[in-house]
Formats: C-alpha cells, structure tokens, sequence
C-alpha cells in the first residue's frame, strides 16, 4: 500500500486516514473543492446545518438527551448553532426595532403620556436591549437552566446537563424567532406587534414542553406546566435585574 505523510500532524500511515489524528490524504484546493466543501457543511445528512436546524425544531429534547449521553458525533455542534442563529435573530430584531416598537406600543396601549426626556431614555434603553441581543439571550439560558435543576432534574441530571438542554431549546425558540421576527415587516401595526409579542411568548413555553417532554420522558401535561413554572420564576427574575441595572444606568449615566 502507498506511504502517507500526514500534513497535520506529521504521522507515516497507510489508506486514506491518519491512523493518529484522523485527518484524510489532502490535495490542492480547487474550485470544485471549495464549493464541495461549502456545500457539504450545509447539507450533510448527518452533520449538516440544515439537517440538524429541522432536529432542533422538530426535538430538540432528543438533540440534548443523545449530546448529554455522549451520542455526539452524529450532530452539527450546538453552541456553535445557537450563535449563529441568536447573532441572526439579533440583526432582524436591530433591523426592525423590534424592542422599540414593543415598548411604544405598549405605552400607546396603556395611554401612558411621557415627558420628553422619559421617552428618550426608554429609546436609549430599547436601543441597549436590541443591540446586545445576542447577550441577553445567553444569559437567560443559565436562568432558565438553574430553575429547571432545582425544580426538577437535579436528581438525575447536574446543572451543566440542564444547560445543555435550555441550550438546544433557546435554539429552537430563536429558530422560530426568525420567522417571528421577520413577520413584523409585514405586520407592523399595534395589533400586528401584540399579535407576534403573543405568539413568541407562546413559542417559548412549547419549546419549554417539548424539550422536557423528550428529555425527561414526562407527560404533555406535567411538561407544559414545569414549562410555565421555570417560564414565569424566570421572568420575574430578569424583571428584577432589569430594573436595577435600568437604577445603574441612570445613577452612572
């Protein structure tokens, strides 16, 4: 059989694998290379992008299941998924002042009559939330992770697990925000927005059950309503750290 030279890590073997670090016999890249390898990334059965975003939507539970029980191989990397789609999610929320329109249509609903200087620092802030999107969602996948472990999994499963599996369901419920999220260029009067705030609320507390149903074997029933208990413990929470880090931002501004 012919001799290889790995290039690397600089192994002799024999087929077409390095027996020592795995990588295949290399050649120059051509163009018809580069777009197999382009189009491979995407479109792989196993491992591909678009495969593994119709395994996040359609279970994302059985994603975290097989990650947190080492069947790995088969999936695109998940956290790598979740920045790609949050920093996506994150561009069409900026781009259609998603947040901003939120909080004036909820002061409009309300007949809530503001001072120029309020209205200014609530876009200032609306502003803030929409542009560090991306960080705002990871921090709630901790949030959501802990309330799910002490209510629940910390029996069975240790906190990071219950990371593992928030992550897989903010992947989903950012899968469906791009289409939710996207709606608000077509809809965007007052009953258009509460229509879409609505439905991305409801599309969290599914995910919240799906994911629990298959991760944790429970029933629809007692999935949906552990959903809503870590939905709402969490809420309050991220209520409570906006409203003092609103309190430093005035206080340092």
């Amino acid at each position: 059989m012919e001799q290889h030279t790995c290039l690397n890590c600089g192994n002799e073997f024999t087929n077409k694998f390095c027996n020592q670090c795995g990588q295949q016999t290399t050649h120059r890249y051509t163009i018809r290379h580069v777009f197999h390898e382009v189009t491979h990334v995407f479109t792989h059965a196993d491992k591909g992008i678009f495969s593994f975003a119709w395994d996040i939507i359609s279970k994302p539970g059985v994603v975290a299941l097989d990650l947190v029980e080492g069947r790995r191989k088969r999936y695109f990397n998940l956290f790598q998924y979740l920045l790609l789609i949050v920093g996506f999610t994150t561009f069409l929320i900026v781009k259609t002042d998603f947040i901003g329109q939120m909080a004036k249509n909820m002061n409009t609903a309300n007949e809530l009559k503001m001072s120029a200087k309020v209205a200014a620092l609530q876009q200032e802030i609306s502003s803030l939330l929409q542009k560090y999107n991306n960080i705002l969602q990871m921090l709630l996948i901790p949030m959501f992770s802990l309330f799910s472990w002490l209510f629940f999994a910390r029996k069975k499963y240790n906190y990071a697990e219950t990371i593992v599996l928030h992550t897989a369901s903010s992947a989903q419920t950012n899968t469906f925000a791009i289409v939710t999220t996207s709606l608000f260029f077509l809809f965007s009067s007052r009953t258009g927005f509460a229509v879409i705030a609505v439905l991305s609320i409801l599309l969290m507390i599914f995910s919240f059950t799906i994911s629990y149903k298959q991760f944790f074997k429970f029933s629809i029933g007692k999935s949906f309503l552990y959903a809503l208990l870590v939905f709402i413990c969490t809420y309050i929470v991220q209520i409570f750290l906006t409203a003092i880090l609103t309190f430093l931002f005035l206080v340092f501004k």
